[in-house]
């Protein structure tokens, strides 16, 4: 795990500062070793004074391969080709065996040789589907003279990307690095964007709020070469489920089991600690289970307590431990949160409204003190229909009871167009708000007549729509679930895993979003996702009911929270009004403090949050720059 930076073309500047400074920006992400490499035109390393034509940079977190061996930037045998590899290729072992028996030369043990090796033999486009991992990775061609960008089929690993007027691709793991290289313009931003995170509490494709600054997409690659730029899409995964058969629901259970069980033992590949994520959820403690029993109980569980016994979770979750056989660590948390509201938003380097950032910053802080690395069960909602929403969304288009026998739900995407049709018009918002935190038409209580001008609402819903398009014939909730793992998972919740993970370089893998289970999970019976009765998440249920008792398997769904709600319309809420109030934005209502935090009633706990990260991005982001309208 690590973090990446580099260039390919002619940079303004001193070249070996920018990117020094993009590198060091990176080092929470990589706090083991620190590598940088910058080419000439002709392929030659650069001597003080020379142009660089191409720069990479690397920040090593040493997980597979502590020794020398696996530096980075790494070349190959003759150095006509450079990497740099954020992330991991679980299946590296099987590949490095049949690229040996190919001819290649081997000289580390890192699985980023085996990437190198992979393209010189296949190319990328080969390569790529061969992976079974999380990765983001630049590589440079020196014969082809091309720059090679790729990103994980779901997205775990991030990589963000300008392409400058001078013609040159800028690239790194996270914003911050572009900033500190000095190639974001902090007052140029995407007001789409803008509105978008209020929507929805965060941004989505390939759109950021900076408007220079892209994402690659998970499940694509981009070539940069001759001054074009070229996406690839590598990988797509469309929900089309089965017909109920007549199989067993021990026999889908026995087929889980096999895949989720080999998932977590590529996973338990490591040279350094690794430890699991236990909460009293299904998924987590699924991923435990199957962990303790692949390991005789070897590895260590870890659990978040905190003191308001609502939010603590950690008593039960040290029960399924003991039911499951596994040591567990409650990492209790006994502090004043406030302090850490502004470094945990402003890390995320654009708007970011997820206050589940902060039980994880601090499960991530409490776990490092013991691993390296965790498991974690990230992904099973998304996979196998764990949100209120996709039952809530059911009773909009029918009753659960029905088993979802209307398999043609040709409204729905026309439902989303007529919707973002309404503009800031009150209108049946019942589908919208299954997703949104905030109502369309409520923008207009926070954004100023101005910026409510220049936000095209077309542009606002296109990833959505784009996403949509592909599905509109298909089932509700397979349309549903598709969205998810297109938008709310590699946007939302993998950004927040990553983001505060790495913050304390801190390593987390998800074994239910190994490519395999995707596939099998988008595949499965409508009732073994959520049952005639609307019990969601049936079959996950079923096998971890092979471990632990049926009152664990029957608790309610719980979310990973914190008393945000309970802070900010309490003893925060005076402050937190006075602060908006006085932030003294030109895209921003002031009268909007009354809004988001009322007088007289609790107000939108999500909403508030994202008017805490509105202001300090807007304190700590932007700089001296002011936003132009």
């Amino acid at each position: 795990m690590c973090g990446i930076a580099g260039f390919s073309g002619y940079v303004s500047g001193d070249t070996e500062t920018k990117l020094q400074a993009m590198c060091t920006s990176l080092s929470h992400r990589g706090p083991d070793a620190a590598g940088m490499l910058q080419l000439r035109s002709d392929g030659k390393r650069c001597s003080p004074g020379d142009t660089a034509f191409m720069g990479l940079a690397h920040r090593r977190l040493s997980i597979i391969d502590l020794t020398d061996a696996g530096r980075q930037p790494m070349p190959n045998e003759d150095e006509a080709i450079w990497i740099v590899f954020n992330g991991e290729c679980y299946n590296y072992q099987s590949l490095v065996d049949e690229l040996v028996r190919e001819g290649h030369a081997v000289r580390s043990c890192s699985d980023t040789e085996a990437l190198i090796h992979g393209y010189e033999e296949w190319g990328v486009e080969k390569l790529l589907p061969c992976l079974n991992g999380m990765f983001a990775f630049a590589l440079w061609d020196q014969k082809k003279r091309c720059m090679v960008l790729a990103r994980d089929r779901l997205g775990k690993k991030p990589l963000y990307y300008i392409l400058t007027d001078e013609g040159t691709l800028v690239f790194a793991s996270e914003i911050k690095a572009l900033i500190a290289g000095g190639f974001v313009d902090t007052g140029a931003l995407d007001y789409a964007a803008l509105a978008e995170f209020w929507l929805y509490g965060y941004t989505s494709g390939e759109r950021t709020v900076f408007k220079q600054v892209k994402r690659l997409e998970p499940g694509h690659f981009a070539v940069f070469q001759d001054g074009r730029f070229t996406k690839t899409e590598y990988w797509d995964c469309i929900f089309t489920p089965e017909e109920d058969g007549q199989r067993s629901i021990d026999d889908y259970c026995d087929e889980l089991e096999e895949l989720l069980t080999d998932s977590i033992r590529l996973r338990l590949i490591s040279d350094v600690p690794v430890g699991v994520f236990l909460s009293s959820g299904i998924d987590s403690s699924l991923i435990s289970a199957l962990t303790a029993k692949l390991t005789g109980g070897s590895v260590d569980s870890f659990s978040i307590g905190f003191d308001n016994d609502t939010f603590d979770e950690s008593k039960v979750a040290h029960e399924i431990a003991n039911h499951i056989g596994m040591r567990n660590t409650r990492l209790m948390v006994n502090v004043d949160f406030a302090p850490y509201f502004k470094p945990i938003a402003t890390h995320f380097d654009e708007l970011f409204g997820d206050s589940s950032a902060i039980p994880t910053f601090f499960v991530c802080r409490e776990a490092r003190k013991h691993v390296t690395v965790v498991l974690t069960g990230d992904a099973g909602d998304e996979l196998f229909a764990g949100y209120d929403s996709y039952t809530k969304a059911m009773s909009l288009w029918g009753s659960p009871k029905q088993k979802w026998l209307m398999r043609k739900r040709t409204s729905l995407f026309q439902s989303i167009v007529d919707f973002a049709q309404l503009g800031f018009k009150r209108g049946d918002e019942r589908f919208l708000s299954l997703e949104r935190v905030m109502p369309i038409s409520h923008l207009k209580h926070v954004f100023n007549e101005k910026l409510l001008s220049k936000v095209e609402l077309d542009e606002v819903f296109s990833e959505r729509q784009k996403w949509f398009s592909r599905v509109s014939e298909y089932d509700l909730l397979s349309a549903f679930q598709y969205l998810s793992i297109k938008t709310y998972l590699p946007d939302d919740v993998l950004v927040k895993v990553d983001r505060m993970s790495m913050y304390h370089a801190l390593e987390c893998r998800s074994p239910f979003l190994d490519y395999r289970i995707v596939e099998y999970a988008a595949k499965l019976p409508f009732s073994l996702k959520i049952d005639p009765h609307g019990e969601r998440k049936y079959l996950l249920r079923k096998l971890l009911g092979r471990y632990v008792p049926k009152s664990i398997t029957e608790r309610p769904k719980m979310g990973f929270s914190v008393p945000w709600s309970d802070w900010c319309t309490g003893r925060m809420k005076k402050s937190l009004q006075e602060e908006w109030f006085a932030m003294n934005s030109p895209l921003f209502k002031k009268e909007a403090a009354y809004y988001l935090f009322p007088e007289n009633k609790p107000g939108w706990p999500a909403r508030q949050w994202n008017s805490l990260c509105t202001r300090y991005f807007f304190e700590e982001m932007t700089g001296k720059h002011r936003p132009f309208l």
